[in-house]
């Protein structure tokens, strides 16, 4: 249950809280400056928000750059990190084979043989 109550706080905060507050310093900034500079229209939250998520993806911002500071959001969800190298380290060989299967039916590859040589 805790694990469940930490990932809604962490996308109510990153998904819903931060771009609402960005958004209306947005739409502030640009009411208050822009529209006296530069003769641009007055514009409302939600158009505040949308140049902000606009500029989140346009740039690979703040949020994103939040997640890479604190180290990922698997990370941030409560797994160690190390925790799947320890896990790979661990395992027999059938059981690489069949994760390995596993991940290439959902589209992920390995083009490396065990020696190295690129497999065709």
């Amino acid at each position: 249950m805790k694990k469940i109550v930490k990932i809604l706080a962490t996308i109510l905060v990153f998904f819903v809280a931060i771009p609402l507050l960005v958004g209306f310093a947005t739409t502030a900034l640009w009411n208050n400056i822009l529209t006296s500079a530069c003769g641009f229209s007055i514009i409302n939250l939600w158009q505040g928000v949308g140049i902000f998520i606009l500029g989140q993806m346009l740039s690979g911002g703040f949020i994103f750059g939040c997640f890479f500071a604190v180290g990922s959001i698997h990370h941030i969800l409560g797994h160690p990190r190390g925790e799947l190298k320890h896990h790979w380290h661990n395992m027999t060989d059938e059981e690489r084979k069949a994760f390995i299967e596993r991940r290439a039916s959902f589209g992920f590859r390995h083009n490396h043989q065990k020696d190295g040589n690129v497999s065709e």
